[in-house]
């Protein structure tokens, strides 16, 4: 992350987020300290970590400097790798004394507070990962140097993975650099970070704010109220292990003729959602939790466990997928769980998908509830923007600040309408004031907690069984967004394998006999936009990067039918070619699709469009290399063949368009004819015939193809005839074609989530397997859904804050 940081005065800091606890509350009584409880660590520069590390806590503990909780070593041995892949092993932690581990093991799911201790220098070189600037606006700032950015980075992971794991809504991190600390506060917008103080000298207030900390609620220190943690014993845990082991009436969710009718037809479940809510639950380290979802003026009550799928990065949206039983009915739901855009212009995605659902639009999700969570946003704007306020509207800007006064836990923000279930606070600005509902100049997002929970528990694109049902799940797809353009003029705006679902229904043959049939649903519609709306919503464009169309990589226009169609192109091309058999090896297969889909280039202050991609749709050829062409042997080359064609002609007619649109008063500026003088030595010679020029403009075919591009009715006949064709083969599915071995290449930025070329200028987004919506045992780092803002390319040091 880059720029999503504040820095704070510790003082401000303790008083904002941790105040004394009134009078007349029933704290725990405050111990008073006579003498330094820190004073065997007056010499602590001079300490090894683990030296320093055991001092610390022994400090805090011996000297019950927290009542209530406990700090605990956890820099030993790592948890599960089902709770954690990488096996991080943070230093400290607090936790409540009566979850308080005594195996030196992190206990992610307990942690309160996240302890990270570094020794002040380490071979002469500084560990810390900011850097104090007196008499500036923050007063902090991220450290340039490699290794200080790395332990950065480190925190950062730390911060993440409880995000992950517990319901948050912000993590708090004590970080101790020898004599020094900080304190860090994070949120899914970025970080707000204190100046570093020597906890020796002012032991006094240190030790008032450990004593405010133990004093403070669950909900002060960051996690949310509307999640209620279960245990062993609580009667709902107990229902998620039952709903996990019941497994009487399931029905294979394969594509087939059942013999039989399913038992409870009514109420069946298939195999593999039970699967999935079983895999959440199994591991006893992950916590579960029952949660609220707004429903109107009601709520509802939810069971979750481990998502099935969480998008990777700490600033963001941080969405979790979750197979969710529901109280009550007992039924499994997919619920979602984001920190949705917060943005004035900005629709809720179940309120667009009411509006979806009242137009009859087939295939995508069927709404239960949703709502915004509380009053709860993002903070970390809210404190740029009251340190940068920006000039009031009466000195000539039409982009107020929209910060809360400080004290507020939250920020109020200013929104399209009053619905029901949003806070009073939330109000329209003043009629006929033009601006937009954003600060352009804040390089943080603001963030609203939001749930939502749809009836369809869906399988990844992945999971098709042979070509012919990928043709047919990316058609029905197209078909709902045929459908949400003509009836509501809405363009999806992030067409990506991840977005694009297999939902088995259990249908009946034409004899009356039952059968499970693959269907495709398009889901992930919080993007969404009229294309009545031409105002930008909010600071940065919307879309997942691998599947965008050449024409919004390579410039600034607005999306359109044949951008959208494109992307579903793109889809179809990733899934055949990483899945599918063809003539290629497997090395090849990885190495193209990392250049066609992940690769970048940079132009005019902007990251463009990859030269695989762009020459792709500029030549109509699918070329691997030079000579080497994608070859599956079936019918999906026929289809891939065909729409790749339309989509080369668009590109050729629209450039050509663009090019050669006349200026005003263009006849005065041509060129005057030059009279030709000819001479006897230069006799004339008759010229052979030539191809279409630009002079002359694209080719008849072309402009013939280029409307099919626009189409959906094209586009969906195309695949449909293609899915009728006879010889498609049953077992041309070979598995995932990625080597679990391969990577490319690479030279890490200082913050690990993007990387470049480590020869030439060749910049790339760091790999993804399928998109946005992965499982997190098939991505290392998503890539950034968007192309970074205009900005200098990531290869040089920075001096603001880390990536995230």
């Amino acid at each position: 992350m880059t720029d999503k940081g504040v820095g704070e005065d510790v003082v401000w800091f303790a008083d904002y987020h941790f105040p004394p606890p009134p009078p007349s509350s029933t704290s725990s009584s405050r111990k008073t300290i006579k003498k330094n409880p820190f004073k065997n660590l007056k010499g602590a520069d001079l300490l090894g970590e683990r030296e320093l590390t055991r001092k610390f806590i022994h400090a805090v503990n011996e000297h019950n400097l927290a009542p209530g909780l406990k700090m605990s070593y956890c820099g030993d041995r790592p948890d599960p790798s089902a709770c954690d892949d990488d096996g991080q092993k943070p230093d400290a932690a607090f936790y409540r004394m009566a979850v308080a581990p005594s195996d030196d093991k992190p206990h992610w799911g307990d942690q309160l507070i996240a302890c990270e201790f570094k020794v002040a220098k380490s071979s002469g070189a500084i560990q810390d990962p900011f850097e104090d600037v007196p008499n500036t606006v923050d007063g902090v700032v991220p450290s340039a140097s490699e290794h200080r950015k790395k332990n950065r980075g480190q925190i950062i992971t730390y911060a993440e993975l409880l995000f992950a794991v517990q319901q948050r809504i912000a993590v708090f991190t004590l970080l101790v650099l020898g004599r020094q600390c900080r304190f860090i506060r994070w949120d899914r917008s970025g970080l707000v970070v204190t100046r570093s103080f020597d906890y020796y000298k002012k032991w006094k207030f240190f030790v008032d704010v450990l004593w405010r900390i133990s004093q403070s609620s669950d909900k002060q220190l960051g996690l949310d109220p509307t999640a209620h943690r279960l245990f062993p014993g609580d009667p709902d845990y107990l229902l998620m292990t039952t709903a996990a082991e019941s497994l009487t009436s399931d029905v294979d969710h394969r594509e087939r003729v059942l013999d039989e009718a399913p038992k409870n037809e009514d109420s069946f479940v298939f195999s593999y959602v039970r699967e999935a809510f079983q895999k959440s639950v199994e591991d006893e380290r992950w916590p579960r939790y029952r949660v609220e979802v707004p429903d109107g003026k009601q709520t509802r009550m939810y069971l979750i466990g481990k998502p099935s799928f969480r998008a990777k990065g700490l600033a963001g949206r941080g969405t979790r997928g979750y197979v969710a039983l529901e109280c009550g009915t007992k039924r499994f739901v997919w619920l979602k769980d984001a920190w949705r855009a917060h943005y004035l212009l900005v629709d809720r995605e179940g309120d667009i998908l009411e509006r979806l659902m009242k137009a009859n639009v087939p295939n995508i999700p069927t709404l239960i509830c949703h709502g915004d969570i509380e009053d709860q946003v993002t903070y970390t704007p809210q404190r740029w923007e009251e340190k940068n306020p920006a000039p009031s509207v009466h000195s000539g800007t039409s982009t107020p600040s929209s910060s809360n006064v400080a004290g507020s836990s939250s920020s109020t923000s200013q929104k399209r309408k009053l619905d029901p279930d949003e806070c009073e606070g939330d109000v329209p600005p003043p009629k006929g004031l033009s601006r937009l509902p954003f600060r352009s100049d804040s390089p943080l997002r603001r963030h609203k907690h939001y749930r939502l929970v749809v009836e369809e528990v869906a399988l990844p694109l992945s999971d098709f069984q042979f070509g012919r049902q990928l043709v047919s799940v990316v058609k029905d797809c197209v078909i709902a967004h045929y459908h949400a353009y003509m009836e509501l003029l809405l363009l999806h705006r992030d067409i990506s394998s991840g977005n694009v679902l297999i939902y088995p229904r259990l249908g009946k043959t034409s004899d009356g006999r039952f059968k499970v049939e693959y269907t495709g649903i398009l889901a992930d519609w919080e993007m969404a936009k009229e294309t009545t709306v031409l105002d930008p919503r909010q600071p940065e464009r919307t879309g997942t990067w691998q599947y965008m169309s050449v024409a919004l990589l390579s410039g600034d226009k607005a999306v359109e039918v044949c951008d959208e169609l494109e992307s579903f192109f793109y889809v179809l091309l990733y899934n055949a070619t990483r899945y599918l058999l063809s003539r290629l090896p497997d090395i090849t297969i990885a190495n193209y699709l990392d250049e066609f889909f992940d690769q970048y280039g940079w132009g005019d202050g902007r990251y463009v469009c990859g030269d695989k991609k762009k020459i792709t749709i500029t030549t109509g050829e699918l070329e691997v290399a030079h000579t080497v062409k994608l070859k599956f042997d079936s019918n999906m080359d026929d289809v891939l063949a065909d729409l790749l064609s339309w989509f080369k002609a668009h590109h050729v007619v629209s450039r050509y368009e663009i090019d050669n649109m006349p200026p005003a008063g263009d006849l005065k500026s041509r060129a005057p004819v030059r009279e030709i003088i000819r001479t006897g030595a230069l006799p004339r010679v008759a010229l052979p015939g030539r191809g279409s020029t630009q002079r002359d403009g694209p080719s008849k075919e072309d402009r013939e193809k280029a409307p099919l591009a626009s189409s959906h009715a094209a586009v969906v006949t195309l695949l449909e005839e293609a899915e009728r064709n006879l010889g498609w083969p049953m077992d041309d599915k070979a598995g995932d074609r990625i080597p679990k071995t391969w990577r490319p290449d690479k030279k890490y930025d200082q913050e690990g989530s993007t990387y470049i070329s480590a020869v030439g200028t060749s910049n790339k987004k760091r790999r993804t397997n399928t998109g946005d919506s992965l499982p997190l045992s098939l991505a290392l780092q998503r890539p950034p859904k968007t192309p970074p803002p205009r900005s200098p390319p990531p290869a040089g040091p920075s001096t603001s804050f880390a990536r995230m």
